[in-house]
């Protein structure tokens, strides 16, 4: 039998014939000393199966601590007669070796043939990004997404909570934040409300039930750009104190938090205090990426704040606040990711994580970075972007991106901590299309962060779809057929000119617009933009 594996083990080998049948009486032997993956394979047999162990009968499912794995987070898994034994280092190790063993049984109805498989990860950091900024995704549906992250062997949940459409993040010091910013009145040309948050209590929820899956959970507080739905709140953040509404339209918006100001500091590290309370991980996401200066330009207290620090360009300001608000955070103890940006002499020192998104950024300067040794995650928006159309990233595309960057040798491979997929929400309002636009891409992308380079092969994958679709199907998730995820001809050209519907909704024009009248307010300043 071959078993179709996403993602796939680093070996295997297996028989034609039918040794072990997994009824109701099955007993598993050492379930005391693993209860989470234990229950993660009743959960799965109650709801796929409608089976409940009773444990009495000549079936076993052995789950044993031993000395010859290696990973904390391998395992080897032996099918024989009557038997299923799982050998690991760490009970995390046994969640693996049990979601390999879920795949299995749902490919064989509950049969499985001899097999023998050896496994551990290729990468430590396996993530998985969900934006809910744009669109509001409830409780119940992040959970949705932990399962899916767990059947995928994935362990970074990286939480995308503000942006400038809305803020998610409840906070007891600035309850405006969500009263107001988490509210905009309509959605580009719609005329349909939006709105939700997480209360404390929901997001404790969500970091213990992916605790519960061997998932730790990254809260990003987007800062200093992307952030009109903190300033529509609270408009002492922005350089002229304006009262603005949460954004409507999607892109990148000149409106910032405004460096100059020292309550802008007082608000974001009281923000992020909050944040360390609820995610208890050691790791924080702070955004950092696409942050036009033009209202820094025009601010007296960016100005000032420039003159004070002897800073020469009004970008250095960015590199200031990336820099200050990093150190903040690391004195907390913290972890600290940032979005990469363009890369100039001033940008941010090397204990902050790049995750690598911008792929048009030149291989000399990724090779710099890399010499500082700073450390990436690597996402890139050409490959690992699920809300792309698959005639913009088909499946093949996806699977066959490398991740291992230019730079990087066999003293520096640490820095590639490992890769993740991104679901941004502009134009993915509800599961339906999460669905769509997820499956069959983060099987590719999950294969590529488990799955030793060596033993990977496109063709193999493609082979193993059929019964990942399966499994799909089982949770009730929608997803793109084949045919859908590499498109040809009239669908792929179809697929790209959708999405190119994009430049309606992106409000550059009202940036321009809005500057414009700033400029003659305020007057334009003869400094050098970043």
């Amino acid at each position: 039998m071959i078993y179709p594996l996403i993602p796939k083990p680093q070996k295997i080998t297996t028989g034609d014939t039918v040794v072990f049948t997994l009824t109701k009486y099955c007993e598993i032997i050492g379930e005391d000393k693993f209860p989470k993956a234990v229950g993660s394979l009743k959960k799965f047999l109650s709801e796929s199966f409608s089976l409940e162990l009773l444990g009495t009968g000549k079936e076993k499912l052995y789950l044993e601590l031993s000395d010859e794995i290696n990973s904390d987070e391998g395992y080897t898994l032996s099918v024989k007669e009557n038997e299923v034994i799982i050998k690991v280092k760490t009970e995390q190790g046994v969640f693996y070796g049990i979601q390999t063993l879920k795949q299995m049984l749902m490919h064989g109805d509950l049969s499985l043939c001899s097999a023998e498989i050896e496994d551990e990860p290729a990468f430590s950091y396996r993530g998985f990004m969900l934006d809910c900024g744009r669109y509001f995704f409830t409780k119940e549906a992040v959970f949705t997404f932990l399962e899916i992250m767990a059947l995928h062997k994935l362990n970074y949940f990286h939480w995308h909570l503000t942006e400038d459409q809305g803020w998610r993040f409840y906070s007891e010091k600035y309850p405006l934040l969500t009263e107001i910013g988490s509210y905009r009145s309509h959605t580009n040309f719609n005329s349909v409300p939006h709105s939700g948050y997480y209360t404390k209590e929901d997001m404790k929820e969500v970091v213990e039930y992916a605790h519960s899956l061997y998932i730790k959970v990254i809260p990003e507080i987007d800062t200093p750009g992307h952030t009109v739905s903190a300033i529509a709140a609270y408009p002492f953040l922005s350089c002229f104190d304006r009262n603005m509404v949460t954004a409507t339209k999607w892109g990148v918006k000149y409106d910032v938090l405004c460096v100059g100001k020292e309550s802008t500091f007082d608000f974001v590290q009281s923000v992020f205090d909050e944040v360390t309370e609820i995610f208890t991980d050691g790791i924080v996401h702070l955004g950092g990426d696409e942050v036009p200066t033009a209202r820094w330009e025009l601010c007296p207290h960016c100005q000032k704040r420039m003159k004070d620090e002897g800073l020469k360009e009004t970008g250095d300001l960015h590199t200031y606040y990336l820099g200050r608000i990093g150190k903040y955070l690391r004195d907390k103890g913290m972890e600290v990711i940032m979005w990469n940006d363009r890369v100039k002499e001033y940008m941010p020192d090397s204990s902050l994580c790049w995750q690598f998104w911008n792929t048009d950024m030149d291989k000399k300067d990724m090779e710099g970075e890399i010499k500082k040794g700073r450390s990436f995650i690597i996402s890139p928006e050409k490959s690992y972007y699920l809300d792309l159309p698959y005639g913009l990233v088909d499946l093949k595309t996806c699977y066959e991106y490398d991740p291992y960057i230019e730079g990087l040798t066999e003293e520096n491979r640490h820095l590639l901590k490992g890769i993740e997929a991104c679901l941004w929400a502009e134009f993915v309002p509800d599961m339906k299309k999460a669905g769509y636009c997820t499956f069959p891409r983060l099987g590719a992308i999950s294969e590529s962060a488990w799955t030793k380079k060596e033993n990977k092969s496109y063709e193999d994958f493609s082979e193993r779809l059929d019964g990942y679709y399966k499994h799909i199907k089982a949770i009730n998730m929608n997803y793109a057929t084949v045919k859908q995820a590499i498109p040809t001809g009239i669908r792929k050209t179809a697929s790209k000119l959708y999405w190119e519907r994009r430049r309606l909704c992106w409000g550059g024009l009202e940036n321009l617009i809005t500057n414009k009248k700033l400029e003659k307010m305020y007057g334009k300043k003869d400094k050098k933009n970043d």
